[in-house]
């Protein structure tokens, strides 16, 4: 990809995005024991993520990046986000979904079109468990709504609302079943909707884009795929551990699934990271 450097920096800050999918590096222990209050370390983080969903084409990052894990009564800060800061009631909870989206530019099918800036989705989440072990261990449905914005550093920093994403899903993590091998992991599986503003800004294609190969199109809201996604997280020591991860993105029945723009129904992501944990505190979560 031509990326201009602005961009570019963009497209890294939301690509670390993907390190929270990939399972953050957090501490395990026996069952019953409790995990510190806080924990820090670097992250080395290797993905590889389509342009965006339905693009044949794909981008690699590879980058180390910054982790901390706060386990407080109140505030929760890990590789779920920001959780507990507004209300918690029985089964339910809500929390902070964050989502993001790298440049792309010079796509084939895209070719003459203004470059895509790197995309940041932030908004709140609704959580129902079904049963909830701890913090490594539950079964649950989440409701997103999250606002996304358009970033820019080409001259200057240029923000820009560019719609509403919202995602329902079941969430499974599990530290229990291979405790003994320090390993655990998570799969989950969801839909995703998106209003006809988001959906523009990737896949519409106005009079002045039209070329013989490339049609006029204009983007409506609604359905937006299902995902399948899933981890697995490898405690090698105490300060070390390794993670991979997948994710399928299918877009069979998508509003925008004719677009000109679009190339394949199905897209794969997938990251692997190593995780070194520098500190923790003597303080266990409450």
């Amino acid at each position: 990809m031509n990326i201009k450097a602005g961009g570019f920096l963009a497209g890294l800050l939301t690509a670390s995005l993907l390190w929270s999918a990939v399972c953050a590096g957090e501490s395990t222990a026996p069952q019953g024991e409790k995990l510190p209050l806080y924990e820090y370390g670097i992250v080395g983080l290797a993905a590889r993520v389509p342009h965006y969903s339905g693009s044949d084409e794909y981008q690699t990052y590879a980058f180390p990046i910054p982790y901390f894990v706060y386990r407080g009564e109140i505030l929760k800060a890990d590789k779920e986000g920001v959780r507990g800061i507004f209300w918690r009631y029985k089964q339910f909870e809500t929390d902070i979904s964050l989502a993001g989206n790298p440049p792309a530019g010079d796509d084939t099918v895209r070719k003459g079109m203004a470059d895509l800036n790197a995309i940041f989705e932030v908004g709140p989440a609704l959580n129902y468990y079904f049963f909830e072990y701890g913090e490594r261990d539950s079964f649950f449905f989440q409701a997103t709504l999250r606002a996304a914005f358009s970033v820019d550093f080409s001259s200057g920093l240029e923000i820009e609302h560019q719609g509403y994403v919202s995602d329902l899903s079941f969430i499974f993590r599990d530290s229990r079943i291979f405790r003994e091998q320090k390993i655990r992991f998570h799969v989950s599986t969801g839909v995703r909707f998106a209003d006809a503003a988001m959906n523009s800004y990737f896949y519409e294609v106005s009079q002045a884009d039209v070329t013989p190969n490339r049609g006029y199109y204009q983007a409506e809201g609604g359905y937006g795929g299902l995902q399948v996604s899933g981890s697995i997280t490898k405690e090698l020591t105490p300060n070390f551990s390794v993670s991979c991860y997948g994710r399928w993105i299918n877009i069979d029945g998508a509003v925008y699934a004719d677009s000109p723009l679009v190339s394949i129904h199905n897209n794969y992501i997938a990251g692997a990271m190593l995780v070194w944990k520098f500190g923790e505190s003597e303080s266990r979560e409450p």
